[in-house]
């Protein structure tokens, strides 16, 4: 699939790079966003499934050569290129070269993935991306493998190699019976802690779609999943609950970094800091001068 659909796109658009969602890589900014076809796992509850799934409707796409879609990215004015919506890497030699010239071009690059990927294109694809956010289903083994036809420890060393070489969030959506057990979430939480407390996880209710008609999880049981990750993590976010306010907290002193409504975001008490890894500033709390784990673009 990816051989025979490598190139054709299925969607550009200029997004809130929150949407994608990351909340500490370039708040408040754009990212000029690229989708594909078709996808390595198939989760029957999959809310692009349109295409990523879908393989006996027409496709409705066009060839894009990389250097095109760079340019075009330049002249949307967003700092940075996201591969996203269907699973990028099984396009990964596009995936390659148009990170390759977005980097050449001055624009951060954002990769959004299942992260089911091998070590060997793991590190190929790790080594070009300024930011990465990866979608751990769940934290059961047996689900991976039989519901999503998947392998979890594929994914753990994903997220593993992606903490050490750039900017990662973690999302897990919250589907009833496959992921919402307090047990998995404290299991997804306490990993990610091991790797680092402030990584960034944001929990997203589910919505029923494609073979999934559950109903949807409750803000109430999300926001109590939430609190349970926060025993491990300094920084936990609910989504898709409908405009709530998230707000950012200094882990040292308390102080308000940053407030979201819906894609909205206000930087309230986040400062630049020193260059981190990326070339680009870290975050700072302006009241206590802790480092954070945010980045900003250059100014």
């Amino acid at each position: 699939m990816a051989l025979a659909l490598g190139g054709l796109v299925s969607a550009l658009a200029l997004d809130p790079i929150e949407k994608k969602p990351l909340f500490h890589f370039f708040p408040g900014s754009k990212v000029f966003s690229v989708g594909f076809f078709g996808c390595n796992l198939a989760c029957p509850f999959c809310q692009n499934w349109r295409i990523s799934q879908d393989f006996n409707a027409q496709l409705e796409g066009r060839p894009l050569p990389p250097a095109a879609l760079v340019g075009l990215a330049r002249e949307s004015g967003a700092p940075s290129l996201a591969f996203t919506y269907s699973e990028p890497s099984i396009h990964i030699e596009y995936i390659l070269e148009a990170a390759s010239l977005a980097k050449s071009a001055g624009l951060a690059t954002v990769l959004v993935t299942n992260g089911s990927i091998l070590d060997g294109p793991a590190g190929d694809l790790l080594s070009l991306m300024d930011a990465v956010n990866v979608d751990l289903k769940t934290w059961s083994e047996d689900a991976y493998r039989e519901v999503l036809k998947g392998e979890r420890n594929c994914v753990l060393d994903f997220i593993s190699r992606a903490q050490a070489l750039c900017h990662l969030e973690v999302t897990t959506l919250v589907v009833p019976g496959l992921s919402d057990s307090p047990q998995g979430i404290d299991g997804i939480a306490a990993f990610l802690a091991g790797l680092d407390r402030a990584v960034p996880l944001h929990l997203s209710a589910y919505h029923p779609d494609w073979r999934y008609d559950q109903p949807p999880l409750k803000a109430r049981e999300l926001e109590a999943l939430a609190d349970l990750a926060r025993s491990h993590l300094d920084f936990v976010y609910c989504g898709n609950l409908g405009g709530r306010e998230e707000a950012s907290l200094c882990p040292g002193c308390g102080a308000l970094l940053a407030t979201r409504r819906g894609f909205r975001t206000t930087i309230e008490g986040l400062r630049p800091g020193p260059s981190h890894g990326g070339g680009y500033p870290r975050g700072q709390c302006a009241d206590c001068g802790r480092s954070l784990a945010f980045v900003l673009p250059r100014p």
